[in-house]
């Protein structure tokens, strides 16, 4: 999978989530953060904060290799 690029404004966090079938809640359990953050990364509000060790379940979740990680998780 190449680097991955909003279309149209959208959040390549959330598109990828639905795509997978995922909650925002599903993604919070697994990094141990709140629904509230990951809407906030979704929606561009705040930038991802997170440990090398979070980026890797992240990664794993949502099939992603350290390089489709998108520079923004927000729409563009």
């Amino acid at each position: 999978m190449a680097n991955v690029t909003p279309q149209g404004g959208e959040s390549p966090l959330k598109r990828r989530r639905e795509e997978l079938g995922l909650t925002q809640r599903d993604i919070a359990v697994v990094l141990g953060k709140t629904d509230q953050t990951i809407s906030n990364w979704e929606t561009g509000i705040y930038e991802p904060k997170m440990t090398p060790r979070e980026f890797r379940k992240l990664c794993d979740l949502l099939q992603w290799s350290l390089a489709d990680i998108p520079e923004n998780f927000g729409p563009s």
